[in-house]
């Protein structure tokens, strides 16, 4: 039997992904067997669980901060936006249906049912499951369709915790106004208070705090300090939109990642952040990088029409010209291509579009989505790499071009044993791959690098395996909230 524990916000990017990672090493460290659960998530940035299933990227991350290996149980509904009001919804790790809001509501359910086969599955495996809720837990709206938050403690009757921005103002008037529009016995749940991202002297809140504790009869268990120099993946796309640049500002290396407006797994580009200097461009800027990424994205011909209309092909081809280099992946690969061909609007409203041209390639979608944790060999001038990833992707592509990947594992183009293509153009390189995550492979992402530091007379790097890198700020994030955040009402 589980013990089960819910981290739930007074709003979005509250810091509840965070909080539950913490606790999730924490408890691990302490030498039980620990999983992250959220029941549903909405999210653009998925990854592949060992049953070959698509979960959101927060609770992949958080299974790894628990020391465990990711599973479709830890998250068995997700939310994937395609635009006009409609998500995908992935059930169990499987595409089960496209839906609108409406529709959705009307299968509660049966999304209920498979939620609690999962919290049963968890509840026979683990001695904890650290469960988040999603966005607000008390918006008042859509209380009686909620079966992101507090509705699924009380199925396990968990112990809850209330994690409330501070960053943003208005703390102590948020965490009122939340546990007093709860229903009385979901209220009931909330066993303490977590302020989170406080930069400053903790002593001037004192008083905030005993009037809040006062007028709720809830512990403030703690204040959690914002650490800036903290790497860890972000889940919620709301922290994207105030997100233009980040990485290492003193780096002579540039990278531009272009903003699609369905942008997904934008997470690829984390592992640069130590040794590059990362822009988030739109359509209509400039591109000023030494490399420019193409990222995934949910509507690859919506992208390619926006592509076009700002003129922003002309750019790429431009930066082409120059010798730029040139990084697609999965959607950001298939607008590389000649041709996306989309006869029955599967992909978006737009159809069939031609594409940016640099391939010789055209990708087909309709198709069954691919879903794979991949590995294979990658070479690129002659050098060979070994190198792992995750495909999630309905398009299939037929390329003209070298491959990039011998594949050992997984679909790849067309299920034809290699992935993604590579080509020079004078001194640019063009480079496209399914494979999330190629960037964290550390010898080919400071291979890449190290292109552009060569050519501007710097020394090569040798550049920090990013899977060490996150490991070492998961146990600084767990350090820190064991530090600053009373944990004995809630695990013992």
């Amino acid at each position: 039997m589980a013990k089960f524990i819910m981290v739930v916000g007074t709003s979005s990017n509250s810091g509840k992904t965070v909080l539950t990672s913490a606790l999730c090493r924490i408890l691990a460290n302490r030498g039980y067997k620990v999983a992250p659960f959220k029941s549903q998530n909405m999210s653009l940035n998925s990854r592949v669980a060992k049953e070959d299933g698509e979960i959101a990227v927060a609770q992949y991350t958080q299974a790894k901060a628990a020391k465990t290996e990711p599973s479709i149980h830890f998250n068995p509904i997700l939310l994937k936006p395609k635009g006009n009001f409609i998500s995908q919804v992935i059930v169990h790790g499987k595409p089960y249906k496209d839906m609108d809001y409406n529709e959705y509501r009307k299968n509660k359910d049966y999304f209920l049912k498979k939620i609690k086969e999962s919290l049963d599955y968890l509840d026979k495996n683990y001695d904890y499951v650290v469960m988040e809720g999603a966005g607000s837990c008390c918006e008042i709206n859509l209380l009686d369709d909620d079966i992101a938050n507090l509705r699924i403690a009380e199925m396990v009757n968990a112990k809850a915790i209330l994690v409330a921005d501070i960053d943003r103002g208005g703390v102590f008037a948020s965490i009122y106004g939340t546990i007093e529009l709860l229903p009385k016995n979901w209220r009931k749940l909330i066993k303490g208070i977590v302020i989170n991202k406080f930069r400053g002297n903790v002593d001037v809140l004192k008083s905030g705090i005993e009037k809040i504790e006062e007028l709720t009869g809830i512990p403030v268990l703690g204040v959690v300090p914002y650490d800036e120099h903290l790497i860890l993946p972000e889940e919620d796309s709301q922290a994207l939109q105030s997100k233009k640049t980040f990485g290492n500002l003193n780096s002579k290396v540039e990278v531009n990642v272009l903003r699609f407006s369905k942008i997904s797994n934008f997470t690829d580009v984390d592992a640069l952040s130590r040794d590059a200097f990362i822009k988030f461009i739109d359509f209509g800027e400039d591109i000023t990088g030494d490399i420019l990424i193409l990222p995934g994205t949910r509507t690859s011909t919506k992208e390619m029409y926006l592509i076009k209309k700002y003129g922003m092909d002309k750019k790429i081809w431009e930066f082409i010209r120059r010798g730029g280099i040139v990084l697609g992946i999965c959607g950001g690969y298939q607008v590389m291509g000649k041709m996306l061909v989309d006869e029955n609007k599967k992909e978006s409203e737009v159809g069939t579009i031609e594409g940016l041209g640099i391939f010789d390639a055209v990708t087909y979608f309709g198709n069954e989505k691919a879903i794979k944790n991949s590995k294979g060999v990658l070479e690129i001038d002659g050098k060979v790499f070994e190198v792992e990833g995750y495909e999630l992707h309905e398009g299939i592509t037929h390329s003209n071009e070298k491959p990039l990947i011998k594949l050992e594992k997984g679909f790849g183009n067309r299920g034809d044993g290699f992935d993604g293509s590579i080509k020079k153009i004078g001194d640019a390189y063009l480079i496209g791959t399914y494979f999330h995550g190629i960037l964290d492979n550390y010898e080919f992402r400071n291979y890449l690098i190290n292109i552009v530091r060569k050519r501007k007379g710097l020394k090569p790097i040798k550049g920090d395996n990013y899977r060490k890198v996150f490991e070492e700020n998961m146990d600084k994030l767990a350090k820190i909230v064991e530090n600053s955040v009373n944990l004995d009402s809630i695990i013992n």
